[in-house]
């Protein structure tokens, strides 16, 4: 009996003290819940495509880390496309961005008027990163857009705009058998970094692959995505000496038996570029196929800045 009794105290404390956490959230909830049932009764409708009353977070993992970009919302004076708001709808907008982020917006106030047959307001806040943003770092924005009349309404999101994971990748396509093999090369970095200033850049500015591509052969010269470092022995891979790499790359030799040969190059990356690079091997019956190259690989790739 006196176990039952314990066991009953239990379970009430553990039922106060659940109610307890869970009250405050309830409650805000419901009441959230009578202010919007009872601005719809007034014909009251302030609504987003993006912002919600109890704000919404946005994961945006593809994002360069480079350069400037837009955040943008639509807001509106309708419920769906048969209710409509019968007042001008006056309200505010307002941003926060990094320290190292420029954030403006095309308005920062407006109304959306119950005339306008579209009933909605295009918002746009313009974000202008001042540094380089890298791998796995998050540049947040928060908004928040409040109705002033006739009633109050608040509307919030946050846009979490996250570097994604990018760069060089390299393997070798290879078969037994065959007398070649292949250095497959991707560099998935859209963006190079001058490295020697010239006409309107200097040194430290990052270009876009879509201006690289305009520039004159010298100037891509001064403007480096990432360098390409290829080493290997000539007694078992020979370079194909006809590879245009080779026009551009710095390079190494080793002599054996009093010839010379290329055993290392230095090869500058151009942004968004793929190419591969043809290698003659000494033993046709060896399959080098890698998706992981190290140290013990045929052909050994690291990527320097």
């Amino acid at each position: 009996m006196k176990k039952k009794k314990l066991t009953k105290i239990f379970l009430f404390i553990l039922l106060f003290a659940v109610a307890a956490y869970s009250v405050p959230a309830a409650a805000k909830y419901i009441t959230d819940r009578i202010t919007s049932n009872y601005l719809k009764t007034k014909s009251f409708y302030f609504t987003s495509d993006l912002l919600s009353e109890r704000g919404v977070s946005y994961q945006i993992g593809t994002w360069s880390g480079v350069g400037p970009f837009n955040v943008s919302f639509n807001l509106y004076s309708k419920n769906n496309e048969l209710l409509f708001s019968d007042s001008d709808i006056a309200y505010t907008v307002s941003f926060t961005c990094p320290s190292d982020v420029i954030c403006s917006a095309n308005k920062t106030s407006g109304t959306l008027y119950k005339a306008d047959v579209n009933h909605e307001d295009n918002i746009i806040i313009s974000v202008s990163p001042q540094r380089v943003y890298v791998a796995d770092e998050t540049l947040p924005i928060s908004v928040t857009v409040n109705s002033t009349s006739p009633y109050e309404k608040e509307l919030k999101a946050v846009f979490n705009y996250k570097v994604a994971r990018e760069g060089v990748s390299y393997s070798i396509d290879d078969e037994t058998g065959r007398a070649y093999l292949f250095l497959k090369v991707v560099n998935d970095i859209d963006y190079c970094t001058v490295v020697e200033a010239f006409t309107g850049h200097q040194v430290g500015d990052n270009i876009s692959d879509s201006e690289y591509r305009t520039l004159s052969e010298t100037n891509k010269n001064k403007c480096i995505s990432k360098i390409l470092n290829v080493s290997f022995d000539p007694q078992d891979v020979l370079l194909d000496s006809t590879s245009d790499v080779l026009k551009n790359a710095t390079y190494t030799t080793t002599t054996i038996n009093q010839i010379s040969y290329i055993n290392s190059f230095s090869y500058k990356l151009a942004p968004s570029s793929a190419f591969q690079i043809k290698f003659y091997k000494t033993n046709m019956t060896a399959n080098n196929s890698s998706n992981n190259l190290d140290n013990n690989s045929i052909v050994r790739v690291n990527v320097s800045n």
